[in-house]
């Protein structure tokens, strides 16, 4: 075995090894601002602007052309890797989100 074999094993055996979901779970799942539609029956356009995590809770700051200064909380849930329903988030929890995310938001 060649010293740059060994090298590679080394390194492998030092890596650690996550379950996916737990990974998913505590990383924001879109990295990337995008549009989602809302509604049924009328569509609502809203622009998520930034996606974090809080206590294991995807949360997303979306705003609306039409209301540049608003910025609404909600909670996002995702199954098979898609946006399937969002909510509005608990007394509480929109308190710290809010404090938290006033850092990310410019």
């Amino acid at each position: 075995m060649s010293r740059r074999q060994h090298f590679f094993i080394n390194e492998r055996n030092q890596t650690k090894i996550y379950h996916l979901m737990d990974y998913k779970i505590h990383r924001p799942f879109f990295s990337e601002p995008l549009k989602i539609t809302i509604g049924n029956p009328l569509n609502e356009t809203y622009y998520m602007i930034k996606n974090i995590v809080y206590r294991e809770k995807q949360i997303l700051a979306l705003k609306r052309d039409e209301e540049q200064n608003t910025i609404i909380l909600v909670e996002a849930k995702i199954d098979d890797g898609k946006l399937t329903y969002i909510s509005m988030l608990t007394d509480d929890v929109l308190t710290d989100v809010s404090e938290i995310i006033e850092n990310y938001i410019q």
